[in-house]
């Protein structure tokens, strides 16, 4: 049986829907939360959702694990991958949908249907040997854009960086690491295929992939600066070093 998490805001922690999964038991030790960083992790099988909170900029909800009854609404859109997560699929409202790994509403932004196979090579240069293709491209600076990453065995994503607007990640395949925090202070947690990771903006963090595999992840920006070019795209184009590790 999954279990259910429900998130109304990062800033308040409220719970909905809880089966105690989101709480911490006596001795656990310090985790990224605790320090500040706002970053959720929803392993497979745990049913969440996320509301951005008040002081984002930019509205959307996400749904982790297994959904059946998914409202999008008149005027805005979802992003979403099928049941087997070959394709993503992203569907105006207004609209009932199921999701059975990851699912991103956007209220406003109500782009045409589309589905897209997430097969096929990479096609554009990233850092430190990773690669990316997209998924669902911005049309227009500002537009939310679904990306595919691979990082190579025994890499880094990049170097250690903040994003000024949210990231919905899927792991898709391989395993890896989410490292988040400072030099003087980070937090360790693993990757696994079906997880869900939320950054949101601003936090330092960084994926490497210390397993001898790669790490295929889904990430979904709720916003972007460009559309892609090999030298000038949304994953280069919105992230900024932090000179760390």
């Amino acid at each position: 049986m999954s279990e259910t998490v429900g998130l109304v805001s990062a800033l308040s922690g409220e719970s909905m829907e809880s089966d105690g999964v989101d709480g911490k038991a006596a001795g656990d030790k310090k985790t990224a939360q605790d320090a500040g960083y706002r970053v959720q992790y929803f392993e497979r099988g745990v049913r969440a959702h996320y509301v951005a909170p008040d002081d984002h900029t930019y509205h959307f909800e996400a749904f982790a694990g297994a959904w059946e009854d998914i409202e999008v609404p008149a005027g805005g859109s979802a992003v979403y991958l099928n049941d087997d997560a070959t394709e993503a699929i992203r569907k105006r409202g207004p609209a009932t949908i199921s999701s059975q790994h990851m699912c991103t509403v956007i209220p406003g932004f109500k782009p045409p249907n589309m589905t897209k196979s997430l097969e096929g090579l990479t096609v554009l240069p990233y850092v430190n040997g990773c690669s990316t293709k997209q998924i669902f491209p911005p049309e227009r600076a500002g537009d939310p854009t679904l990306q595919y990453l691979n990082i190579p065995p025994n890499s880094a994503e990049q170097a250690h960086h903040i994003h000024s607007t949210v990231r919905v990640v899927y792991i898709h395949s391989g395993r890896g690491i989410s490292i988040v925090g400072m030099d003087q202070e980070t937090f360790e947690e693993e990757l696994t295929p079906g997880m869900v990771c939320i950054l949101d903006p601003m936090v330092p963090h960084h994926f490497e992939t210390p397993f001898g595999e790669p790490l295929v992840c889904v990430p979904f920006h709720v916003f972007s600066t460009v559309p892609g070019v090999e030298s000038n795209h949304p994953m280069f184009n919105g992230t900024f070093l932090t000179d760390q590790r």
